[in-house]
């Protein structure tokens, strides 16, 4: 094995731990010299007695360990290890006079030797069939964990929305959010959702003879996405928009539904108390609309006061809640025309993070008025302070799935500086 061959194992073998026993000091140290020039995790035991008490407690990926030894034998370390770990991976080093033995180790599901003295590149090669195939089985395993910890999280993401949202695979329900259960499951639906059928949801007659997965081919073919449906946990009709994403695989469909009767309600209260903003149960919502209503990409901007921590240690709390109140006033004010026209959404996250979301079209205006803020408005304890704001602004793709642009705009939040 050259230099080259030995420098792509390295990097193959980085992550991947051996344990090596070996009776014989001479040898001992020789193999060790050269595992290491492998593997960044080697142990070296004597006999098989420490050799498991180092396996039991370290649990290495590879095993490498020599027949006849002291006070414990490899073939009984062998065995008391495959115990521990039926799958684990041992490679012998044998003697010719071990041969006997072989039989019993290939009983036990060991099938890997190397003959003593020991041949570097047979070591070698055998080695690195080993660590392949452990390589191998970690990337795989790391790939399914990254996979389920992407669900978990987008299940999260999608149980947190405040608007009913159901995943559907052809015709069958594979997730659906807390909010969609209780507006539409009965309670038979709740104990087998194999046998919810959409189309009864429906004010129009004739969606309760299609399948769910016709339904939604209805809904995708018309050019008016608004229909009344049957809140079965209210039990009163309301007026929906439904909006549904594609996803990669055909018939795979992520369905939301949007209560425009709830939606007039926050509008007409934003319109007539003067410091309110939606929250971010609201926000998913207008990221749905926003996918409606423009084929082109859109801004979010994070936007918040500089430094907060600065004016309280000098006024206290107290006098930054009355700051707070007095934004929101001013962002109201100064973003009125844009919010009105509906090119503009503001949403207030916490208590000094609002996010903007805005047509591409008015991006430019919009930051320039978020730069100019602190020259328009200013609030006065004693001295002049300006509010002076702090934002982020990244550009969203349109087709960007609503999911991923809650999770772009978490992350803003977190790495804003006030």
């Amino acid at each position: 094995m050259n230099q080259e061959q030995i420098n792509k194992l390295r990097k193959v073998c980085k992550n991947i731990s051996v344990l090596y026993v070996e009776d014989d000091k001479n040898i001992s140290i020789q193999v060790e010299r050269l595992l290491k020039k492998i593997f960044l995790d080697v142990e070296v035991e004597k006999n098989g007695f420490l050799g498991l008490a180092n396996f039991t407690q370290n649990r290495q990926d590879i095993v490498i360990t020599d027949i006849s030894m002291p006070v414990m034998d490899g073939i009984e370390m062998a065995k008391e290890i495959k115990n521990l770990n039926s799958e684990q991976n041992i490679l012998v080093t044998s003697a010719h006079n071990d041969v006997e033995y072989l039989i019993e180790l290939i009983e036990i599901g060991i099938d890997r030797f190397v003959a003593k003295p020991i041949d570097i590149n047979s070591f070698f090669v055998n080695i690195s069939k080993i660590a392949v195939g452990i390589y191998r089985e970690k990337r795989e395993a790391l790939i399914e964990y990254r996979l389920k910890m992407q669900q978990d999280l987008q299940k999260k993401i999608l149980s947190s929305v405040a608007f009913p949202m159901v995943y559907f695979e052809g015709d069958k329900i594979v997730y659906a959010n807390s909010n969609f259960k209780k507006h539409f499951y009965t309670e038979i639906d709740a104990n087998d959702a194999d046998r919810f059928r959409l189309g009864y949801l429906f004010d129009e007659k004739k969606f309760v003879t299609m399948s769910n997965a016709t339904v939604l081919d209805e809904i995708e073919e018309a050019t008016n996405k608004i229909y009344l449906i049957m809140d079965v946990g209210e039990k009163i009709v309301k007026k929906y928009n439904i909006n549904i994403s594609n996803l990669q695989e055909k018939n795979h469909r992520l369905v939301g539904f949007i209560n425009l009767d709830d939606i007039n309600v926050e509008c007409e209260r934003f319109r007539t108390q003067v410091d309110y903003f939606p929250k971010r149960e609201a926000f998913l919502r207008a990221t749905l609309v926003q996918r409606n209503r423009s084929e082109e990409n859109y801004l979010v901007f994070c936007v918040g006061l500089k430094n907060t921590k600065r004016f309280i240690d000098r006024y206290g709390g107290v006098k930054m809640h009355t700051i707070y109140t007095e934004l929101a006033r001013y962002l109201k004010r100064e973003f009125e025309e844009e919010i009105e026209s509906r090119m503009l959404f503001v949403f207030l996250f916490e208590t000094n993070r609002y996010i903007f979301l805005a047509d591409k079209k008015i991006g430019k205006a919009v930051e320039k008025k978020l730069e100019a803020f602190g020259k328009k408005y200013s609030y006065e304890y004693g001295s002049r302070l300006a509010l002076e704001l702090n934002y982020l602004k990244e550009e969203i793709a349109h087709i960007r799935p609503t999911t991923d642009v809650m999770e772009n705009t978490e992350g803003m939040l977190y790495t804003f500086d006030d």
